[in-house]
């Protein structure tokens, strides 16, 4: 299991997290991770980001925009 400390809100204190035994196959990189103290799960997402600018630059044209 992989140990994390970090604060539980159930128990308002710093406590070990573990990762428990994941049978989808992650193993110590589970996403989903366990309060030692008050058994709180708590599951840690990562962050993705998308960027939805218009391209810029030459040989671009600005769309314009049309009304309904």
């Amino acid at each position: 299991m992989a140990h994390h400390e970090m604060y539980c809100a159930v128990c308002e204190a710093e406590v070990v997290f573990d990762a428990p035994p994941c049978p989808d196959g992650h193993d110590q990189e589970c996403p989903e991770l366990l309060c030692t103290g008050c058994g709180t799960a708590i599951f840690i997402a990562p962050v993705v980001l998308h960027d939805w600018s218009r391209p810029t630059g030459p040989g671009t044209t600005p769309q314009q925009r049309r009304a309904a």
